[in-house]
């Protein structure tokens, strides 16, 4: 087993600081590149163009910064690998007496074949489905499962805090009575030896308080499944063993085991829409350690449709933007290692900043062609960097689909999953200011079902902030430009969500029996999330 964990060598601590310096070399070195660029041709500008263009390169300075740190990550892979091997704790007894509650979260999304599978464990365990459904007819389903299968029910009257007051209130109740508590999303699924596992870390370092699984998700259904599902499993292979090591190691709030004695310390769980990261904050301060074990593998569902994949983009932005307007103080002042502090603020400043950084390239450029040069007023290498590193985090899965299906299909992706990720961003600044400007975060269930529309005109409803904000942008462009092309930055990400939504709700591909039953076989290297 290869869990990850921070480091106890002095060796192996430096290790982390030196790639944030060679970081913060690459990209000062890129500030330096535009600063003198700009210089240069400043007396052939005026002084307007010469303005713009440095708030132009503080916006791409953002994107490079995060493109350089996800390339870093992603090639210092074998790094982290045998810095886990060195730092792997002694294998330790199987605690065969250890008392185990599967925690199962759901809200109207229950799925019984998932749970049952989850079930499944070598080691005895107690299952809880954690109920917050409305809907009488859900309620039903589960009393009937959890009777048949020897489950226990909980509810609340009161449906605050959204999932971690669900686990809150169940935790309150039953804290003296188990010892660790593995905590699952509904649609996810655990390999039978996940407890027998996680338990063992436990016994080999009690500074351990929580053991994160690792996760990659079901090929699925849907044509936008079978193109995007990877993706979730390249990222998380990346980001959460250089972040375990040389930043800040997260509870992903799934797919994890929590010891009582890490909940009596830290908890109860904050009670936000990204209550996992809150929570890794306060179990860190506390004093204990994340271990993330990518040998143990999870699947989950990916958004099944453009819809459901918008939903949950939200859901992050404005969770990620209340936890930092809340607890950035908290985490400043905390015993945290700086690293840690860093790696923390620059996750969570990522998700909302990056929204603002393509909302000023925008801005930029449309000022910058009623001058009439375009965008072209920026020097060619920068535009080019800016695009190169915008699409660094998804080059892991570029590289894994090329090597699988040819290198014409993977460009494919790296075109549609650009064009993705571009489409959210009217949505992102939408749920950025929401937040900023004093609102709470919404806590959002992600729909499970294809958001199927009868008539061509359903999907512009359902996309109507994207399109009403995008045709007023247009129309002022077209005012102070005279051309529509100046607006092709803001209308061109718009059209995309228009053709995603309209791909998710019609394209609907049988599933494929051998890949589903090959992914079931959850196991330690074997598990099948090719395409």
């Amino acid at each position: 087993m290869t869990a990850l964990r921070p480091s106890t060598r002095r060796s192996d601590r430096a290790i982390p600081r030196i790639l944030a310096v060679l970081i913060a070399a690459a990209w000062l070195a890129l500030l330096a590149g535009y600063a003198v660029a700009v210089e240069l041709a400043s007396a052939a500008r005026p002084l307007v163009a010469t303005i713009v263009l440095l708030f132009a390169g503080l916006a791409s300075s953002v994107i490079w910064l995060n493109g350089i740190r996800h390339l870093v990550m992603w090639l210092t892979g074998p790094i982290w690998s045998r810095m886990a091997a060195r730092n792997e704790p002694r294998r330790a007894s199987r605690q065969d007496e250890a008392r185990v509650a599967l925690l199962y979260c759901t809200r109207d999304d229950f799925n019984a074949a998932a749970l049952r599978r989850s079930m499944a464990q070598q080691h005895r365990v107690t299952t809880l489905i954690l109920d917050d459904s409305a809907d009488s007819a859900n309620q039903g389903i589960i009393d009937d499962f959890a009777e048949e299968a020897g489950c226990r029910v909980v509810r609340r009257h009161r449906r605050t805090g959204f999932k971690a007051g669900n686990l809150n209130n169940a935790l309150g109740a039953i804290l003296d009575d188990f010892d660790y508590f593995v905590v699952l999303d509904s649609d996810e699924v655990i390999p039978p030896d996940f407890v027998t596992r996680a338990l063992s870390w436990f016994a080999g370092d009690p500074q351990i308080g929580i053991v994160q699984a690792n996760h990659r998700a079901w090929r699925g259904e849907t044509a936008f499944t079978a193109a995007f599902s990877g993706m979730l499993g390249s990222h998380i292979s990346v980001a959460q063993p250089a972040r375990s090591h040389g930043g800040f190691s997260a509870f992903m709030g799934r797919g994890a085991m929590i010891s009582a004695d890490c909940y009596r310390a830290a908890g109860p769980i904050p009670e936000l829409v990204i209550e996992d990261v809150a929570f890794s904050l306060e179990a860190r301060i506390a004093g204990f350690t994340i271990a993330f074990d990518r040998e143990l593998v999870c699947m989950e569902d990916y958004p099944i449709d453009y819809h459901a994949f918008r939903s949950q983009h939200v859901k992050l932005v404005e969770g990620t933007t209340e936890f930092l307007r809340r607890s950035w103080r908290r985490i400043l002042s905390s015993p945290l290692r700086p690293s840690e502090k860093a790696d923390l603020l620059f996750e969570q400043t990522m998700v909302p900043l990056l929204g603002f950084s393509g909302l000023v390239l925008i801005l930029s450029s449309i000022v910058l062609t009623a001058f009439g040069g375009g965008p072209l007023h920026q020097p060619l290498w920068t535009v080019l960097a800016t695009g190169f590193f915008a699409a660094a985090p998804l080059l892991p899965e570029t590289v894994r689909v090329a090597r699988r299906r040819g290198l014409f299909r993977a460009l494919g992706f790296l075109a549609l999953a650009s064009a993705l990720y571009s489409s959210t961003l009217l949505v992102t600044l939408r749920a950025s200011w929401k937040v900023l400007l004093g609102q709470r975060a919404t806590f959002r269930v992600t729909p499970k079902s294809v958001r199927r529309f009868g008539r061509w005109w359903e999907t512009l409803v359902a996309l109507r902030f994207e399109l009403g904000a995008a045709g007023v942008a247009t129309v002022v462009v077209f005012a102070v430009n005279g051309t529509l092309m100046a607006a092709l930055p803001i209308a061109g990400p718009v059209l995309a969500a228009v053709g995603f939504a309209s791909l998710g709700a019609r394209s609907l591909i049988p599933a494929d029996d051998s890949d589903d039953a090959a992914s079931l076989a959850i196991g330690h290297g074997t598990t099948r999330w090719d395409r």
